[in-house]
């Protein structure tokens, strides 16, 4: 078994400005994604993509090769799936021999560990049929029975059209269970980075996807979260 690790981040953000290098606890949002590769059992080399210095020295230190991003993929609506299969070209050229996995990383992930990660690695290593493996939070106060959007006439109405699920009742269980996937680990076979047809808006993770439950996670991209992401590191980081 092969396996490359690849975090992706950029100096902009229209969430939290400098969000992929803020600190939390006692390091940078970036480190915990490559703390993990670098504690990781199997991943083998680390890649990093970006356009921001700081991540990319941060990358750096943890002995990652660095990845600089060409000018047109150097903007805040640039699409992920257009920054890996840049990544992918590059490193796939550097790697004559195919490897197994990629582990990819986000700046903003901080919901990972390295026990995590191997953990989701050997599952999918017992289910040759999954394109990947990937975190995924049970979420069921946020139903989409309960999904709401506001037109442009100022009316909260329902986000999509409620037939679809039958019978629902004020249960917010009443739909079934909710999950989230959870960005922060996800172990994808090299393949979905070529063919970039799995489901939207999840392009490059395949069109079979095997859930690694957990307790939470999530892309930080608010404020809120930076409180439950310590909470969450406190419990299960050995850096914390």
């Amino acid at each position: 078994m092969k396996v490359i690790a690849l975090m992706i981040g950029k100096s902009s953000s229209s969430g939290v400005p400098g969000k992929n290098i803020s600190y939390v606890l006692n390091h940078r949002l970036c480190e915990y994604g490559l703390m993990a590769a670098q504690e990781s059992k199997y991943v083998d080399d680390i890649y990093v993509s970006t356009d921001c210095p700081v991540i990319a020295k941060v990358g750096e230190s943890y002995g990652a090769k660095i990845i600089q991003r060409p000018p047109e993929l150097v903007d805040p609506n640039t699409k992920t799936e257009d920054v890996i299969s840049h990544a992918h070209e590059l490193i796939t050229k550097e790697h004559t021999k195919e490897f197994t996995y990629y582990v990819l990383l986000l700046a903003n992930g901080g919901f990972i560990n390295s026990l995590i990660l191997d953990q989701a690695i050997e599952k999918i290593e017992k289910k040759p049929e999954f394109d990947s493996c990937v975190g995924a939070v049970s979420a069921d106060m946020f139903t989409p029975v309960r999904a709401k959007k506001i037109t442009s006439d100022d009316e909260i109405v329902p986000f999509m059209d409620l037939d679809i699920f039958g019978k629902i009742t004020s249960n917010r269980d009443s739909a079934g269970g909710v999950f989230f996937i959870d960005l922060s680990l996800a172990v994808i076979r090299p393949y979905c980075f070529d063919t970039m047809d799995g489901t939207p808006p999840f392009f490059w993770l395949g069109k079979k996807i095997m859930p690694f439950k957990k307790d939470f996670g999530g892309d930080l991209d608010a404020t809120w979260q930076y409180p439950v992401l310590e909470s969450w590191l406190k419990d299960n980081s050995s850096k914390g």
